[in-house]
């Protein structure tokens, strides 16, 4: 393998990681926006389907 394609290699990973990072941190804000939303309106919630 040359200089270049080890560069290009390490490019597209750093590319991957940045993408599944991104990932993760929209899932977790989604996560943690869904659990606040719950303990905050659980009760009216559930009081609709009761």
């Amino acid at each position: 393998m040359s200089t270049k394609a080890n560069s290009d290699a390490l490019d597209e990973e750093r590319q991957m990681a940045k993408t599944t990072a991104v990932g993760l941190g929209v899932w977790l804000a989604l996560t943690v926006a869904a659990v606040v939303l719950l303990l905050l309106f659980g009760d009216v919630i559930s009081s609709l389907f009761v």
